[in-house]
């Protein structure tokens, strides 16, 4: 048994218990050399990573990284030990920080980087914790909080964020905005009901999906209402677009209670995305104003 009542109380620390607790603590721990060699790693990062006891012993950072990030951490680590924070917390919240398991697959962390020193030469210690299963829980809480319950698509909310951030990365002109309005709707919840009127709704926002391309933002812009953003489109394009979801609209055989035939129409309003997001809605639903005016079943757009 090893006599310790001579030791000062700082070096049994350093030398027992801290050494005790990084070996067996849930996250882990990983020290770097300041060349970027990885000089110590605990059972709990190798889990993490997926590697073998010992093997990242006198390996580089670098192996812990996706290609993609490996530049930008080698400019913060840089910028972290020229500072003078000892500490800095990364990644504990959202899915900002990416690391590399020993299979090529990715992880979701949590990082702690310490500065500190063994033997005299300076030492980074990163504390990680894999938080994959939070960042799954946040999008999923964020998908849910954007999207309609009833059709799927993103709800009015998530539309404005994303069109107005789409707007704020590549400017105006090159985008088209459709807003869609089923004709005479109140009347098929009055006469058929409500779960009917949410048949319908469920059909338009199928046959919308479909109309529109992956890059393209479509929504529930409210009650029986519906907004399309499309990417690099034309005025022309647009309109385009917007009478073939009528057309389809149009055809689609759907029946109420006790087999009773519907009919089912939608109007449009078309504009170009030529001054700003809300100009552009405003002139959008006053060419859809102007749609149902004159009849209903049919697209205008805005000059």
């Amino acid at each position: 048994m090893t006599d310790t009542s001579s030791k000062p109380y700082s070096e049994i620390m350093a030398g027992d218990v801290f050494r005790k607790v990084a070996m067996e603590i849930a996250d882990g721990v990983i020290g770097m050399s300041k060349d970027g060699i990885i000089r110590f790693a605990n059972p709990a990062a190798e889990e993490i990573f997926g590697w073998r006891p010992g093997d990242l012993i006198g390996k580089r950072l670098d192996v812990l990284l996706p290609d993609r990030v490996r530049r930008n951490h080698d400019a913060l680590v840089a910028g972290f030990r020229a500072g003078l924070v000892e500490t800095r917390r990364m990644g504990q919240r959202g899915n900002g920080i990416l690391g590399r398991r020993a299979d090529g697959s990715e992880v979701n962390l949590g990082i702690t980087i310490l500065k500190t020193e063994a033997d005299g030469e300076p030492l980074l210690i990163a504390v990680v914790r894999d938080v994959s299963e939070v960042v799954k829980q946040q999008e999923e809480l964020k998908k849910l909080a954007e999207t309609d319950f009833l059709t799927g698509l993103m709800n009015r909310r998530a539309f404005f964020e994303r069109a107005s951030f789409l707007v704020e990365e590549q400017g105006v002109g090159s985008h088209s905005v459709i807003i869609f309005d089923l004709d005479h709707f109140k009347s098929i919840n009055d006469r058929f009901g409500h779960q009917t009127g949410d048949r319908v709704l469920t059909l338009f926002s199928t046959l919308l999906r479909q109309a529109v391309r992956p890059a393209d933002l479509a929504a529930r812009y409210g009650g029986e209402e519906f907004i399309a953003l499309c990417r690099g489109t034309t005025r022309a394009e647009a309109i385009e677009i917007a009478e073939s979801v009528a057309e389809q609209t149009r055809k689609q055989c759907f029946f109420g209670g006790a087999g009773r035939p519907i009919s089912i129409t939608v109007s449009a309003g078309v504009a170009t995305l030529d001054h700003d997001l809300d100009d552009t809605l405003r002139r959008a639903d006053a060419a859809l104003y102007e749609a149902k005016h004159a009849g209903r079943d049919r697209v205008s757009a805005a000059a």
